[in-house]
């Protein structure tokens, strides 16, 4: 599962903030009714801030859960795949594929084989611990 970054955590934690003091306001706008808009309009920024950072955590997981995958169809491909195959049989959008495999490459997982790209057109990763 992966770590949350410092901009998702100053986010929540923003956007927490901004929620209560929007509670505050509405709870205030009781006794005084020009303060609902405020409390409304905090509410709605904490929940954006909160959105925002939590965004960035899913897209995380899927791209570990996608990287998982890959991994599992290089083990039954020999220890190499292509990105077509990648997308054709994860049924994935190129550029998620691409992101997924790009940050396996980071990891030392994989590599791009830059032989068989100048040769066929196409870029091959190999997975070396396969």
């Amino acid at each position: 599962m992966p770590r949350l970054s410092f901009f998702p955590m100053i986010s929540l934690s923003l956007g927490i903030l901004l929620g209560f003091l929007g509670l505050m306001f509405l709870i205030a706008a009781s006794y005084n009714p020009v303060r609902i808009f405020p409390g409304i309009v905090l509410m709605g920024i904490g929940a954006l801030a909160i959105y925002a950072g939590t965004s960035r955590y899913r897209k995380a997981r899927r791209i570990e859960e996608i990287q998982d995958d890959i991994i599992r169809l290089a083990r039954s491909r020999g220890g190499k795949l292509t990105l077509a195959e990648v997308v054709s049989d994860l049924n994935l959008p190129v550029d998620l594929a691409r992101e997924a495999l790009l940050s396996l490459e980071k990891k030392g997982i994989a590599y791009l084989d830059f032989e068989r790209v100048e040769d066929e057109g196409v870029e091959v990763y190999r997975f070396p611990g396969i």
